[in-house]
């Protein structure tokens, strides 16, 4: 490319776009049960709704989304585990595991996401940590890596424990972050399933315990994540869904009717978020060409741009445009010139090159005379 990016004059063109993030509240009150919920845009990481969002809460069997994924991240997923008593004895939800089973790490990780077995659970932190108390640490570790502050993890299976709470916003992210692991977003999104005991001798049938799972209504099509109940922490919910071909996350905590409440999020993003695209290799603007053939070249987007953005988010796009004020000839097609960023209260959200959009030869030097 001729010339340094830094020298670039930078000219501002405003487009009717998409999108925002932080943690803006909807422009519409959605009339939901939910103690707190959020809507995320997976890929950029937007929040499009939001209800008392950073509110730390109990978030029941939610946790096992991290206990998970700490599970397959730090784990071989086909070394053994061995079932102690401890495991074996934890109260609410059970796989039914017994004292002196052997299963591998995989399998087990299965138990806790797919049939949010407590016992499932409570085996991934004895066998990677040593105890619950030592895991939990190493899951509050992780939670600060991956941006999140408005939590405060004491034991890997989510049951009554006092401290224990998490914000929709941070369960959200945590979520975002563990559907880039391939095996986490492949064990969310089964809905039934078997493991088998290392001997052989026995097999335990798992069946998720999700009941949107796999349903597509309004063009949306749930693909997991992971539901939470406690007497505490009342009905609870993460959910991953396609809506065409943006990925949502919603999370509900503290519901009345968690099935209903999710549903609301994931129509409101499929039908009131819409995303604008922005083409690539589309003519923008011009800029001048010295010695060239044409006096100027088009220049447009290298790919193309698909955003999410709420209604009341939209006014607060901004997209700025870096530009090279000329080039000399010849200049040839795909020859970047700058770039585009799209902002929002000064965070960047998308950057991606303009380039030249047709040759340019040089002009015949009898004619540059």
């Amino acid at each position: 490319m001729r010339g340094c990016l830094r020298c670039f004059l930078p000219m501002v063109f405003i487009f009717l776009f998409l999108i925002t993030g932080g943690m803006a509240y909807a422009a519409e009150e959605l009339p939901l049960t939910a103690d707190a919920a959020l809507l995320m845009d997976f890929r950029s990481g937007i929040v499009l709704y939001s209800r008392n969002a950073t509110k730390p809460l109990p978030p029941a069997s939610t946790t096992k989304i991290l206990a998970g994924l700490l599970s397959l991240e730090m784990g071989d997923t086909e070394e053994a585990v061995l079932i102690d008593q401890y495991a074996a004895s934890m109260p609410g939800t059970s796989i039914h595991l017994k004292a002196g089973q052997r299963f591998t790490l995989y399998d087990i990780t299965k138990g806790a996401l797919i049939n949010s077995g407590n016992d499932a659970a409570a085996a991934i932190a004895i066998h990677m940590a040593g105890s619950e108390e030592q895991f939990a640490a190493l899951m509050n570790y992780k939670a600060r890596t991956v941006g999140c502050w408005q939590n405060r993890f004491c034991n890997p299976h989510g049951l009554t424990q006092e401290g224990h709470a998490v914000s929709a916003y941070d369960l959200a992210r945590i979520t975002r972050y563990a559907l880039n692991n391939k095996d986490f977003r492949k064990i969310v999104a089964i809905k039934s399933d078997r493991m088998k005991e290392l001997s052989g001798k026995e097999v335990i049938d798992l069946k998720n315990t999700n009941r949107l799972l796999g349903q597509k209504k309004g063009g949306v099509e749930v693909i997991g994540v992971k539901t939470g109940t406690t007497d505490e922490a009342g009905e609870c919910l993460v959910t991953a869904a396609k809506s065409k071909d943006q990925l949502l996350i919603s999370v509900v905590l503290g519901s009345g009717d968690r099935y209903a409440d999710t549903l609301q999020l994931l129509q409101y993003g499929a039908e009131k978020c819409r995303h604008t695209p922005l083409k690539g290799k589309t003519p923008l603007c011009r800029i001048p060409v010295k010695k060239g053939t044409s006096a100027s070249v088009a220049v447009g987007p290298a790919r193309d741009v698909s955003l999410l953005v709420s209604p009341q988010q939209l006014a607060q796009l901004e997209k700025k445009t870096y530009l090279q004020p000329s080039l000399k000839a010849p200049c040839r097609k795909g020859e970047p010139v700058g770039r585009i960023e799209i902002l929002l209260e000064n965070n960047l959200l998308f950057v991606t090159e303009l380039v030249t959009l047709e040759d340019v030869p040089r002009r015949p030097f009898w004619k540059i005379i």
